[in-house]
């Protein structure tokens, strides 16, 4: 009787047992998949020794049964990545519903520790979602970068090397009879609002293989062509001398701003460079004089190239182009107003916009523009029809995409052929290093080639 007792007890737990299983209803199939929002997750390139951004996705249960995840882990036991699931922090859980239809938020971030590298490093790791003795992956992926603050200001001459780039947090100055020279290949990122005040000299020594670059510390493809990420380089009238070759300037508020003084002499020399994306300008000086060729400046709230005071201008083979769609504009692309005994030469060059008047000519006394293609209006035209030789006017030039800022010549641009020879002989190769001197030189800063 009591053996009885004892078989019923158990057979009253297996029912328990049974029963209690299909009230939680979890989906045991060995062959059911997550969903991923994502299957990897990159967070591009990021500076050691600072805190990363936050990313997220999520993880889906596309059944009509809840689901048990078993267990979440990295799978590497020394990751650098940082986990917070549903709120709580963690690289490492356990016994994770999803209900049916239902998801899971996983945020992630990087813990970047400094390692004294000059090249990137690669960092991946998989993130595991083990369901009925099943395993499934994200793929996390990132490269970290050291980098070299520059927190102080530049009292004496200083070189910077091309071989690790260097961060600019707060705004730092070059001062007075020190130099700042900058190798080639050396990148210079800025965090925002910060700028670089030269009031001694800049030396930027780039090459066409390896160009200089300051731009914003911001590397996600959100901010790729974003103006305003930082504030800019503005150079005082105590720099007599400033030279930069191969290098872009992006993405600030102000491009490259020189107030000289008038009296003494303060010279700009610019060849192959790109000043791109500012909310003001992106090339503006006062009483200083300019030898510039093959310069890309381009996309600005307001001018490109402004120009006023006592100072003379020589532009060759460079390309001014503004699409400014980032609010209403109300200046033209260039600007050139300085003192009637100031002297200005353009040539071989391209001057286009969506605006009807995108060069304004405030002084004309002693202005030459030669073998250029503008934008102006007829009235314009007929006013300053002396300034002008071998000029085309209000020709779409037929950039291949300016858009995306790609100012090559298509085959059919009236700017082929067109340029001047004396300045092509001047400056044989163009911004990629074509040659110009095969033929009679185009207009802008890239020579066409099939």
């Amino acid at each position: 009787m009591r053996k009885s007792g004892l078989y019923i007890i158990v057979l009253l737990l297996i029912v328990i047992s049974v029963s209690c299983d299909k009230e939680e209803g979890y989906n045991l199939d060995p062959d059911f998949r997550l969903s991923f929002s994502a299957d990897t997750l990159s967070f591009d390139t990021l500076f050691t020794g600072f805190g990363s951004t936050t990313k997220q996705f999520k993880v889906y249960n596309q059944s009509s049964s809840k689901v048990k995840l078993s267990r979440i882990f990295l799978y590497n036991e020394n990751s650098p990545y940082r986990l917070n699931v549903n709120g709580i922090r963690n690289n490492n859980y356990v016994d994770i519903d999803i209900p049916a239809n239902d998801s899971l938020f996983v945020f992630v971030e990087v813990d970047l520790q400094v390692a004294d590298i000059d090249e990137p490093r690669s960092l991946e790791d998989i993130l595991v979602f083990e369901i009925n003795e099943k395993l499934q992956g994200v793929i996390l992926e990132t490269y970290a970068q050291d980098v070299i603050l520059l927190s102080l200001d530049i009292v004496s001459s200083r070189n910077l090397s091309g071989k690790r780039p260097y961060l600019i947090e707060k705004s730092i100055s070059v001062a007075e009879e020190s130099t700042l020279s900058i190798e080639e290949g050396a990148k210079i990122y800025f965090k925002k609002n910060a700028a670089l005040y030269i009031n001694g000299n800049l030396k930027v020594e780039g090459s066409y293989g390896k160009p200089v670059y300051f731009g914003s510390s911001r590397f996600e493809d959100l901010y790729k062509n974003v103006p305003g990420q930082w504030d800019g380089i503005y150079v005082s009238e105590s720099s007599e001398n400033c030279d930069l070759k191969h290098f872009t300037i992006e993405n600030g508020k102000n491009g490259l701003i020189y107030l000289g003084s008038g009296e003494s002499a303060n010279t700009l020399h610019l060849e192959y460079g790109v000043i791109k994306n500012f909310t003001q300008k992106g090339l503006s000086l006062t009483n200083v004089d300019l030898v510039a060729h093959d310069m890309i400046l381009a996309n600005c709230g307001q001018e490109c190239l402004h120009v006023v005071g006592n100072g003379n201008v020589e532009l060759y083979h460079s390309t001014i182009f503004n699409s400014w769609y980032y609010g209403v504009r109300t200046n033209s692309s260039f600007t050139i107003a300085n003192d009637e005994d100031s002297s200005s030469k353009i040539g071989n060059s391209i001057v286009w916009g969506t605006r009807n008047n995108e060069i304004s000519l405030l002084n004309s006394s002693d202005l030459k523009i030669e073998n250029s293609l503008l934008k102006l209006p007829s009235s314009e035209i007929t006013s300053y029809a002396s300034v002008f030789s071998d000029c085309i006017f209000n020709e779409d030039p037929l950039f291949t995409d300016a858009e995306n800022f790609n100012f090559t010549l298509t085959s059919e641009s009236p700017c082929i052929d067109k340029g001047k020879s004396e300045y092509g002989n001047l400056f044989p190769l163009d911004l990629l290093g074509v040659s110009r001197i095969s033929s009679t030189p185009d207009m802008g800063v890239y020579e066409f080639s099939e």
